[in-house]
């Protein structure tokens, strides 16, 4: 009798985003005119300064001072420090991933405890950035040791904002989560943890959106309704104790001397440094706003940029230094300011090849290579580098090497936690993926069960089946990455309702019958006439997805499964069990979403939403009907930007905004556009400039903007290709600008009379409801022009044929045979043609078959609504890619032995036809195995199964490191001969007992049977 295992609470779905910095402490040094040339570094260095007592001065040896920071990328959250006795040499002390999760480029925030041993860091996706609201409760929370990189998980599902998480003066650290809504404030908890041990020791929740809290050895603090506070007592008995009524929206909170606090104020458009000490908060100077920054220091704070307004005299322990630039990270005593830290990868470059500016990392990838801009302050000296991050580490705790641990975090905060189907009520009950000891006397179930099979096909399991209408995995539904040129073109072509390049019957296999992009999607009316303009849909593609078609696995020319940001609607995780309602079913470059669910009213026929999956370009023109309909939408209710032409990029604005959060238009209530994307909702720094107007820095933390600037900003500033060129034209600026003309006045969507609102309070709406949503219209320019709009430019003009694909790879090997030898049996795991790369027909599976177990291939009902499903697990991590034999594999990552439920098997089986029966002689073959040029590389087992036989012969294995054998290139590796008969083949899987991290790929490619007549060894030594 099988023990029940309770399946855990549904872990948060949230979709979020943004990235990095804060700085530590400091201490002012007087600062050399900006004019100082710059010292020349090496690109790729991990050295800022290769003459450092010419940068820092003499003694730099015996400084103190270090700087620690962060960015993200594919490799996860990257956290870096450099100290001054080095000259400010960088390594990564930590990259902060969920292995469990494989949603693309990381992102998150960070800040230095006071004794400057430990970082404290909130991280996440940056494609669930996207998704209104994900970032309040999304998150991951850790500490790292600055020491060795030992990073310890401390809670999960919290809030990812700028002002989060808050360091003090102590080792304590406070991360937040909210319940906050579109229409609903809802509440805050506050998570209490202690960095040195990496545990939450306490959680306390208040009503309404808490910002900036800050720890100190007087009591927590922290921004509510408009006013600062201070958070009493604990449990229920918590209460946020009024200090002061604030002057204006905050953008900094510091711990200073004597017991005092610094904060960052906005007053229409002056950055304002107050001081609150002894009850009283004092004004203390302005600077031009956006241009005066607030750090924490040892001992104080430090006002760094456009301090000659500030009068630091009467407020001790706060150090004024005057700074031309954005700083984004401070060292802890001040003497260095970084301007920018950021992963070539966020600037939409992938590999910069051929770039005079630096050369990509050592695995060829951009993600990893950070570009880190900084002054010394003593000299003035600036430097560039191109620092590696994996080729730089600290040195590793032997308890803490590699990435976190793929569990869940000990603390979640439960009021938080939603159940899925079946699910456990309690918030401590294990993830699904737990093997229980119940088999004997304490041994893994899967001892008792494995062998047999047992199916149930209850309502539980029924919503474990994904409803999204294109499935994972169908080579028949791969979508080939396009490059940057290709998307240009076809928004060129569709904004203009051009974009009619036929596709043929079975393009790439496909099985769809003949379509084109715009005879199934036509380019959609806007109310009034117009154009949307080229650069606003080319900016929507940028945040959405960075002009991703196909997954992230999937680099420019290569094919594999749809983008999406959570299929399983588990979290993307491979922890939990999929769960059918939450399953996110938007698709491709666009994330198309609507009519791509099973779940929803109205669906796409197969053709349509199988073009909308595989053709970038249809995907494209799908996406354009749901921009149209936000801008008719607002037509209809009356409000427009600037007039409403929609020839000026500007004046989609509104349409932007509820593009990403929606329109509401029920005349029940109150109908615009929700607070969530308002730009007056403190969620957003009220000092910011526009995004990605200062550094490319901005694309590291972009949770900082709302998505309507976000989107502009990108339409403004175009991502990089390859050869760092813009991946697309800029608009058509006004006049000798290079800028869009957009609102700098935060609260042009903020009025009393239209949506309850207060422009330049601290709590612009505080009832955070329904009344909060902007329902008129506006306008910051009169008098449209081409003198003070901009319009869209065309790379390509109107009607022009599809762009050429700039491929990273080239195609995999058709039809190959690893020594030509006639006779030779090839099992693909395609078992037939899926012509992705042109490589024709070629033989069916006739001659063998391949096939994929998931797991160990059992669904057991264990009573109570409860399950072992490994194959609903396993098969999360598994996914195709247009590479290696005929232009498909299957990989997924290597795991430990006994990890059944992530266990993959795939077998290359003979066709027992060719093979003899077990009483007669077997036939002999050399096994080779074909291995992609990427996507292959952990240390597998091979194993040649000769089939039943009369003497005997049993299975050989063979490990082979994949890496090894490929170096990047198409390969087949010999691994020897074997006899065969009926039933035999061979078979690898992603489990083995020298154990595996979840890391390295394993990849399912294609098996070559080349018959002999005599024994060879091989490259394994069978010889059978």
């Amino acid at each position: 009798m099988l023990k029940h295992l309770q399946t855990p609470r549904q872990r948060l779905t949230a979709q979020v985003a943004a990235t990095v910095v804060l700085a530590s402490s400091i201490a002012l040094i007087p600062f050399a005119a900006p004019t100082m040339p710059a010292e020349a570094a090496d690109a790729t260095t991990n050295v800022l300064f290769d003459a450092p007592e010419k940068a820092l001065g003499k003694g730099y040896q015996s400084s103190g001072d270090q700087i620690v920071s962060g960015t993200g990328d594919s490799d996860g959250f990257h956290i870096v420090t450099a100290s001054e006795r080095e000259g400010y040499t960088f390594r990564e002390v930590a990259s902060l991933r969920r292995k469990d999760i494989d949603a693309g480029p990381w992102t998150g925030y960070v800040c230095t405890t006071g004794s400057g041993r430990y970082a404290a860091a909130v991280y996440m996706p940056a494609l669930w950035t996207n998704k209104p609201g994900a970032v309040y409760r999304g998150a991951f929370a850790a500490v790292v040791r600055l020491s060795d990189g030992k990073v310890t998980e401390v809670a999960e599902g919290v809030q990812l904002s700028y002002y989060s998480p808050g360091c003090g003066e102590d080792d304590r650290v406070l991360f937040s989560t909210s319940s906050a809504t579109d229409v609903d404030a809802g509440d805050t908890t506050v998570i209490e943890a202690d960095a040195a041990t990496g545990k939450a020791t306490a959680d306390r929740t208040v009503d309404g959106q808490l910002t900036h809290m800050l720890p100190t050895p007087r009591g927590d603090y922290g921004v509510l309704n408009g006013d600062l506070v201070k958070l009493t007592g604990r449990g229920k008995a918590t209460r946020a104790q009024k200090q002061t009524r604030l002057t204006g929206p905050v953008f900094a909170l510091t711990s200073s001397a004597a017991g005092a606090l610094d904060l960052g104020l906005v007053n229409g458009r002056k950055s304002v440094i107050s001081r609150w000490q002894d009850g009283k908060l004092s004004a203390l100077g302005s600077g031009e706003i956006g241009k005066l920054k607030l750090f924490p220091r040892k001992g104080g704070s430090l006002v760094v940029g456009d301090v000659a307004g500030v009068n630091t005299s009467r407020a001790p322990g706060l150090k004024a230094q005057p700074f031309a630039g954005p700083p984004a990270a401070v060292s802890q005593e001040g003497r260095l300011i970084a301007t920018s830290l950021v992963s070539d990868e966020l600037k939409g470059a992938t590999t910069p090849l051929g770039s005079p500016e630096a050369k990509a990392t050592d695995d060829g990838r951009a993600a990893g290579l950070i570009r880190i801009q900084a002054t010394a302050v003593g000299t003035g000296t600036r430097s560039t580098i191109a620092f590696d991050a994996d080729a730089h580490p600290v040195e590793k705790a032997a308890s803490s090497a590699g990435s976190p641990a793929m569990g869940p975090a000990a603390h979640t905060v439960s009021s938080l936690t939603s159940s899925a189907a079946g699910a456990s009520d309690d918030p401590t009950s294990p993830r699904h993926d737990v093997e229980p000891l119940n088999c004997g006397e304490g041994g893994p179930e899967a001892l008792c069960v494995s062998g047999g099979v047992k199916t149930f096909d209850g309502p539980t399991v029924y919503e474990f089946e994904i409803p999204c209408l294109v499935k994972r995995n169908n080579p028949k539904r791969q979508a080939q990455q396009p490059s940057a040129n290709q998307v240009e073109w076809a928004v060129d072509q569709a904004v203009h309702g051009a974009l009619n390049v036929q596709r043929p019957a079975n393009w790439h296999d496909t099985g769809l019958p003949a379509f084109s992009p715009q005879g199934l999607f036509p380019k959609p009316a806007l109310t009034g006439g117009g154009d949307i303009p080229a650069q606003v849909l080319l900016g929507i593609l940028a945040q959405e997805s960075n002009f991703k078609q196909a997954s992230w696995h999937s680099v420019n020319g290569t094919a594999g499964n749809v983008l999406q940001a959570d299929w399983f609607g588990n979290g993307a995780s491979i922890h939990y069990y999929p769960v059918r309602a939450d399953s996110d079913c938007g698709y491709g470059i666009a994330q198309v979403t609507t009519g791509m669910s099973e779940r929803h009213p109205v669906q796409f026929d197969q053709t349509k939403a199988g073009a909308i999956a595989v053709d970038y370009a249809t995907n494209i023109a799908a996406s354009m009907g749901i921009l149209a309909e936000k801008w008719n939408q607002l037509k209809a209710l009356g409000m427009e930007t600037n007039g409403g032409s929609p020839q000026w990029i500007e004046n989609w604005y509104m349409a932007l905004w509820g593009y990403n959060s929606g329109v509401y238009t029920d005349p029940g209530e109150p109908r615009g556009l929700g607070y969530f994307n308002n730009p007056a909702n403190p969620q957003y720094p009220p000092d910011r400039k526009g995004f990605l107007r200062a550094t490319f820095d901005d694309a590291a933390h972009p949770a900082k903007w709302p998505y309507q600037e976000k989107v502009l900003g990108w339409a403004e500033t175009p991502h990089k290709t390859w050869n760092w060129e813009p991946s697309y034209v800029i608009p058509d600026f006004p006049g000798a600008t290079a800028l869009l003309n957009l609102p700098t006045n935060y609260g042009t969507f903020c009025s009393p009379s239209v949506n309850n609102c207060t422009p330049g309070a601290a709590d612009p709406c505080p009832a955070w409801d329904e009344t909060c949503r902007w329902a008129g219209s506006v306008a910051w320019i009169n008098g449209q022009d081409a003198t003070n709009s901009s319009r869209e430019q065309l790379r390509f003009p109107v009607g022009a044929s599809e762009s050429a694909l700039v491929a990273k790879y080239p195609s995999g090997p058709c039809m190959t045979t690893p020594d030509g030898t006639p006779g030779t049996i090839v099992v693909d795991d395609l078992n037939g043609r899926e012509d992705v790369y042109g490589c024709g027909a070629f033989p069916s599976g006739e001659q063998g078959k391949f096939s994929l177990q998931f797991g160990d291939n059992l669904i057991v009902d264990r009573g109570e609504r409860n399950f072992r499903a490994t194959p609903y697990i396993a098969q999360i991590d598994v996914h195709q890619l247009g590479a290696g034999y005929n232009g498909h594999a299957f990989f997924t990552h290597s795991y430990p032995s006994t990890d059944f439920f992530h266990k993959v098997t795939g077998r290359w089986m003979l066709n027992p036809g060719y093979l003899p029966a077990a009483d007669q002689p077997g036939k002999r073959y050399n096994v080779w195995i074909h291995l992609p040029n990427h996507g292959a590389q952990a240390t597998v087992r091979y194993t040649t199964i000769p089939g039943p036989n009369k003497g005997g012969l049993g299975s050989d294995t063979c490990n082979i490191s994949q890496a090894n054998r490929t170096q990047g290139k198409n390969a087949w590796f010999k691994l020897g001969s074997w006899l065969f008969w009926k039933g035999g083949g061979v078979e690898m899987d992603n489990i083995h007992p020298s154990g595996g991290t979840g890391d390295a790929n394993v990849a399912f490619d294609a098996v070559a049977f080349v018959p002999v007549s005599a024994p060879d060894p091989g490259n394994c030594a069978m010889g059978k």
